[in-house]
């Protein structure tokens, strides 16, 4: 019996390292701060690099396509950038609805609904840029 308890007792330490441990990646992974460029990048594809630094899925409707070009003078958590990006979406006169941790990027509601949507381009001289 004194035997199982020392196992359980070993178990539940183990268990309370781990857990210590594991907040202290996430605290870590919080403060990384991220300072990217993107130049004639597809939308969709910078939404891919959002989802992966933030754990995010997100989903683009059928339509939801922009060449952008940005860039940001100072670093920025993957908070602060996911939040950036929800901004060029918006400026780009997308809807975006979020359910956890699922964000889905629309066309506003008086958006026609052409088959084959051309891609919009922004040049350089449009960058957008955090303050």
């Amino acid at each position: 019996m004194a035997r199982r308890m020392r196992k359980i007792i070993v178990l539940l330490a183990a268990v309370v390292v781990s857990a210590a441990a594991w907040g202290q990646v996430t605290k870590l992974e919080s403060t990384v701060k991220y300072r990217p460029t993107f130049v004639d990048s597809d939308f969709g594809d910078i939404a891919k690099y959002v989802g992966e630094l933030t754990s995010r899925t997100f989903e683009l409707e059928t339509g939801v396509c922009a060449q952008v070009t940005a860039h940001w003078d100072k670093p920025m958590t993957s908070d602060e950038f996911y939040r950036a990006f929800l901004g060029i979406a918006r400026a780009l006169g997308y809807v975006v609805v979020e359910d956890g941790l699922v964000t889905k990027i629309q066309l506003a509601a008086d958006t026609p609904k052409d088959p084959t949507p051309p891609c919009r381009r922004y040049p350089v001289r449009n960058q957008v840029q955090n303050r």
